[in-house]
């Protein structure tokens, strides 16, 4: 007889992306892709039970329900009591859409409160100004630095471009790399 690995409230997504109640059996921490994918890095194999929304470019972490009731970290969105997430059936273990990054198990389906706050104070401390996209307009927490244009009555400017736009916008004509070879040294 082969016991099921998977908690209950997964087995009852088993067909269709359901919303449960979060501070039932868990709370979710919501952050943005790049600040997530930052704090994965940081976790690295202690993530457990993180959900990938592709569309909407965030990350959730479950955690212990009540576990982080105090945190007030920038751009992390704690998610408990009167809050809903949207949780994929199992056997969604990659995009596009919502699907588990990290599968819930039994054994693990809380990340560790303590070193997820370690993770992403960390990362949200390191982390850069938000900047729209000079291509999409949408703002964009990992700015992809595409051209400096140079200004005779003022100071140059920098155009940024999210990451997603970044492969369509090559750098401008020779300027940036000229700039950017003056100030970092070669590796």
């Amino acid at each position: 007889m082969m016991i099921n690995r998977v908690p209950q409230w997964v087995q009852r997504c088993d067909r269709e992306v359901q919303a449960l109640p979060a501070g039932q059996w868990w709370d979710a921490v919501r952050v943005p892709l790049s600040l997530g994918v930052r704090a994965l890095e940081y976790l690295g194999g202690d993530a457990r039970a993180v959900i990938k929304d592709d569309y909407g470019s965030i990350l959730y972490w479950l955690i212990r329900k009540g576990s982080a009731d105090h945190w007030q970290l920038p751009q992390v969105q704690v998610l408990g009591q009167n809050c809903h997430v949207a949780i994929p059936p199992q056997h969604r273990t990659s995009g596009p859409g919502l699907h588990w990054h990290v599968l819930a198990t039994r054994e693990g389906y809380w990340t560790s409160t303590e070193r997820l706050h370690s993770a992403l104070a960390a990362t949200t401390l390191s982390r850069p100004l938000a900047l729209n996209c000079c291509r999409c307009e949408r703002s964009t927490e990992a700015p992809v630095l595409v051209r400096i244009i140079e200004s005779p009555s003022g100071p140059a400017r920098a155009v940024y471009v999210c990451p997603d736009c970044a492969p369509q916008c090559p750098p401008g004509p020779g300027r940036l790399e000229q700039r950017l070879s003056t100030r970092l040294p070669r590796v």
